[in-house]
């Protein structure tokens, strides 16, 4: 993955979201939960790469199996709406 962007996560050392150019097609993007396990590496256990199409397939399986906390739902939607009101 040749990563464009990345994000720290809060109060998570090491731990980061990155979005960038997907291995499998240079056309589509990709992002990958990364876990730096040392200087330059990380954790391929931890760190798995997934194109953006398969992100609503996996929220929506996350939804249907009611697999989250009512507060993360609510931290979902407030997000999302505000993604949402900056593009209409």
């Amino acid at each position: 993955m040749q990563v464009t962007k990345s994000k720290l996560i809060p109060n998570q050392p090491g731990h980061t979201i990155e979005i960038g150019v997907a291995t499998w097609d240079d056309q589509e993007t990709s992002i990958r939960n990364c876990y730096l396990t040392r200087p330059g590496e990380f954790s391929p256990r931890n760190s798995n790469e997934i194109s953006l199409g398969d992100v609503k397939e996996i929220v929506t399986v996350i939804a249907d199996e009611d697999l989250l906390d009512p507060r993360d739902i609510a931290d979902l939607i407030a997000v999302l709406s505000t993604s949402l009101s900056r593009r209409v």
